[in-house]
């Protein structure tokens, strides 16, 4: 099942840790397990990317908080022009961004949605639940809790 509607880029390097050389750095070793996963790129000692940089997965500084790395970032921590989701409620945990506006963004490698916010200037994202739109968000808004079970984000 591809994790985005668009192909993830050819080419792309996968690094991972072999079981003989298992890293002790736990946020390596989810940057591992995303990239085993979901393919990806790693890009910064904490991100994954994928259709060059157009989604971009921000672990949180410190992955030993939980299985899916959950620190706190803002709503600010979504960069303009962006929408975001994230692993924790307000806007914390681990970060999946996606800069272009596509339909069936997969939220797959975040694991739990538990908050979304949209940074772009216009435009409006819908979060799904299979086919069940359940979270709608205007421009420069956010949700600081939603519901689990989201599974993909349009925007338009």
């Amino acid at each position: 099942m591809p994790l985005f509607a668009l192909p993830v880029l050819a080419g792309a390097v996968a690094l991972s840790a072999s079981p003989a050389t298992a890293s002790t750095d736990p946020t390596q070793d989810q940057v591992d397990a995303v990239i085993a996963e979901f393919g990806g790129t790693q890009t910064a000692p904490n991100e994954v990317s994928w259709d060059g940089g157009a989604v971009v997965l921000t672990l949180a500084p410190d992955a030993a908080a939980d299985s899916r790395g959950i620190t706190a970032f803002s709503v600010g921590g979504c960069p303009s022009g962006a929408f975001c989701a994230y692993s924790g409620t307000s806007y914390t945990g681990s970060r999946l961004t996606f800069s272009a506006c596509t339909t069936g963004n997969s939220v797959a490698a975040l694991g739990t949605v538990r908050s979304l916010a949209n940074s772009r200037g216009t435009g409006t994202v819908r979060a799904y639940d299979g086919w069940a739109t359940v979270a709608t968000l205007g421009p420069n808004t956010g949700a600081a809790s939603v519901a689990a079970g989201i599974d993909k984000l349009n925007c338009s």
